[in-house]
């Protein structure tokens, strides 16, 4: 029998499943994914796209995991590692496709902790980012790649981003030079442009994490989200705070960086909040909207040569239009707008990456970009799980 390893280094043409649950914990992302070749000329075609929420008690049950104990953190694991399997299974559905006909799963998992080597305070370099991939192998019968970003991290670097390589493979364009702009619980930018070696990327800061997590008071208890930035739209922004949100000593620091929800979570949010409840709930939110869009600002004009020409948003913020818009002053005369590339869409673009980390994963191709993480060597990226036989 044909080691099915073997079976799939020998495809040229694989279809990819890609699998995201980012730091905002808004529900799991799944591209159906067609990639042709790999390495730096590998090039996709989305196939099928659909993003399935967690249920409120799931999101709570995610949220507990991240100050949970041991048995919490075990069994979390395992029910993630079944939540994304069905968020594989019902993606292939939609495409009309069966389990025999994908080759390859690749899935982030939801990240719970990270604490990288710049983390403040010292403590071991670490993270974690639960789903089992073992699960999501069981389930669907197809070999599967998870875990991405502790190779880095033992390599000595943050561990994130981790999609800047992906973005050059499949976003570069001979001549240009873009700002590929991610707002998701967390904001980062890939400048891409040539040549490999001289790719930018960095976590800059809060994306729509803090922002989530003051939307619930500020409209009342009518939103979870800032949706569409309607509710930020009616705050005046209040700024003696946004001086003094963007007196931060991450925002400073220099590159390689990452950050997360140890930083700019709910807890401090909500600290901060409380510190501020002489001020409408509703201006507290404006605020964060302009801290989020001014910090990605000031970070395109303290680490990059130059503010790209072109700047195109992802994530959950492309759909927040104040947000949006007063970035697109901040950048003027930049031309600031949603990420739109052939069929992949602004929503897909991150469980695109994945499916394209798998492959560089199966071929034992390194794809941390050791300038944008620090790492201290190239690392391949991803655990390997075979499905039972």
């Amino acid at each position: 029998m044909t080691h099915p390893l073997a079976r799939l280094l020998g495809t040229g043409r694989k279809r990819v499943v890609g699998l995201m649950s980012g730091t905002s914990v808004d529900g799991v992302d799944a591209a159906l994914v067609e990639i042709d070749g790999a390495g730096a000329e590998a090039r996709a075609r989305l196939i099928a796209f659909q993003m399935t929420p967690f249920t409120a008690d799931e999101r709570a049950r995610i949220f507990a995991l991240m100050r949970g104990d041991a048995r919490a953190l075990c069994e979390g694991n395992f029910l993630l590692g079944e939540r994304f399997a069905q968020a594989a299974l019902e993606v292939v559905a939609q495409a009309g496709l069966s389990l025999g006909e994908i080759d390859l799963i690749g899935s982030h998992g939801q990240t719970v902790w990270h604490q990288p080597p710049s983390s403040p305070g010292g403590g071991v370099a670490s993270t974690l980012q639960l789903g089992e991939p073992a699960v999501i192998a069981a389930r669907t019968g197809v070999v599967t790649v998870g875990d991405f970003r502790v190779a880095d991290v033992a390599a000595g670097g943050e561990g994130a981003p981790l999609v800047p390589y992906t973005d050059w493979v499949l976003y570069r364009r001979a001549g240009r030079t873009r700002a590929l702009q991610n707002i998701g619980g967390i904001a980062n930018v890939t400048v891409v442009g040539d040549r490999l070696e001289d790719l930018i990327a960095f976590d800059n800061g809060p994306g729509n994490m803090m922002i989530d997590a003051l939307a619930p008071a500020a409209s009342s208890g009518a939103e979870r989200i800032d949706r569409d930035g309607a509710w930020s739209a009616r705050g005046r922004v209040q700024d003696d705070l946004l001086a003094a949100l963007l007196d931060d000593e991450f925002l400073r620091r220099a590159p390689p960086k990452s950050t997360g929800r140890e930083r700019y979570g709910a807890a401090a949010v909500e600290k901060w909040a409380a510190a501020h409840s002489d001020r409408a709930p509703i201006d507290l939110l404006a605020t964060l909207v302009a801290f989020t869009a001014d910090a990605i600002a000031a970070s395109y004009r303290a680490h990059l040569p130059r503010v790209p020409d072109e700047v195109s948003i992802s994530g959950g913020g492309a759909h927040n239009r104040t947000l949006i818009d007063r970035l697109a002053r901040a950048l003027a005369p930049a031309k600031v707008d949603r990420f739109a590339e052939e069929n992949v869409s602004a929503d897909a673009k991150e469980a695109v990456a994945f499916a394209l980390l798998a492959v560089c994963a199966l071929h034992a191709e390194p794809a941390n970009v050791t300038q944008v993480t620090g790492a201290r060597r190239p690392a391949v990226l991803g655990k390997i799980c075979l499905p039972p036989r």
